[in-house]
């Protein structure tokens, strides 16, 4: 269906495609300190990474962004040593190459945000699930957390930047990639699976149409919060 629907509109996606990219406002990730240690209480080490949505692209002050909101909840029973690894841009098989070549260390729970890019990027969704898998090994093996929890794609469907029918297209591969990363997760006992798919009509996309409000991000961190200190 969705290979039917690409050759019918494959010229208007592409112009559209085009169209949104030069369009659509650049905004700046936060400075945001990519590693340290805040909090007092039962030590917690947390590991973040993704893309511009894990670097808190579309807040308006590090404050509001998904780590600093995040840190703000637990820290109010943990000291939490954290390290983010993300990147606006990043896709799945660009993190599997940084954790290929990265030094192992011990966290307690990891927590990703992948998928958006790789829609735009159109990583055909059976390659994109090896990807997952093959992401969620190397987390085990080099990190062994007691939880890991993986984000799920949001509707992309309904982004205010994009027009149909970009918007259809592009939304119905982020659909087929959620469902296949809910059932990754639900193989494995410590994995997590985190919808970004049943949030309030007050959570807001950002001004650019295309990422998290700081009311995204604080109803994202609070229900991760709600998750780890749950599990750990």
């Amino acid at each position: 269906m969705l290979l039917l629907f690409k050759i019918l509109f494959g010229p208007i996606l592409l112009i559209q495609g085009w169209w949104v990219r030069h369009k659509t406002p650049v905004l700046p990730e936060p400075e945001i300190p990519a590693k340290g240690v805040k909090g007092k209480g039962r030590p917690l080490k947390l590991l973040l990474m993704g893309d511009s949505s894990a670097a808190g692209v579309g807040a308006l002050v590090p404050e509001q962004s998904l780590l600093e909101q995040l840190l703000s909840q637990l820290c109010q029973r943990h000291q939490v040593k954290y390290l983010m690894l993300a990147e606006t841009g990043r896709t799945t098989a660009q993190m599997i190459a940084i954790l290929e070549t990265s030094e192992a260390s011990q966290f307690d729970v990891v927590i990703t945000a992948l998928g958006v890019n790789d829609v735009t990027s159109q990583v055909a969704v059976k390659a994109w699930v090896k990807q997952q898998q093959n992401l969620l090994s190397l987390l085990k093996a080099k990190h062994q957390p007691q939880l890991i929890i993986m984000s799920g794609l949001p509707p992309v469907g309904d982004f205010p930047a994009l027009p149909w029918p970009l918007n259809a297209y592009l939304g119905a591969v982020a659909d087929q990639m959620n469902v296949a990363l809910e059932k990754i997760c639900a193989e494995h006992a410590e994995v997590h699976f985190h919808s970004l798919r049943d949030y309030p009509d007050d959570a807001k996309a950002a001004s650019d149409g295309f990422h998290p409000g700081p009311s995204t991000y604080q109803i994202w961190a609070e229900r991760l919060a709600a998750q780890i200190i749950k599990s750990i």
